[in-house]
């Protein structure tokens, strides 16, 4: 489901293209949409901000998987926030897996990110 908004783009289309940056594992993807001030939260991890270090965070953070890759299950926009449910399937270095839930809040300015905030149990990897 969608509610109407004022983001440019529908809330399940802003997911699907995110996550096809996140599962390609290519932090310069993910940055194309991230807006120049963004303040990134992963699960209980200490929140980053800014362009480069949410970047790197990423391309560390891929470094340490094998694959991963996301499956939407609900969208949302409301004003200029999008949030998605779905799951997300890791495989790790070793080839063992694991599926997890995970939500995200997604704050847009001028259809890039500016506050990203994900809830994900990322412990068991």
């Amino acid at each position: 489901m969608t509610i109407v908004s004022k983001t440019p783009l529908n809330a399940r289309d802003f997911a699907e293209q995110l996550y096809k940056a996140v599962d390609s594992l290519n932090a310069d993807a993910v940055g194309a949409f991230l807006s120049p001030d963004v303040r990134f939260q992963l699960g209980n991890f200490n929140e980053i901000v800014g362009y480069a270090a949410v970047v790197d965070a990423n391309a560390a953070f891929f470094k340490s998987i094998s694959a991963m890759s996301h499956t939407l299950k609900d969208s949302w926009a409301f004003e200029d926030t999008v949030i998605c449910t779905g799951e997300v399937h890791y495989i790790r270095h070793d080839k063992s897996t694991l599926q997890i839930p995970f939500s995200a809040v997604l704050k847009l300015e001028d259809v890039l990110i500016f506050d990203y905030q994900v809830y994900v149990d990322v412990s068991p990897l």
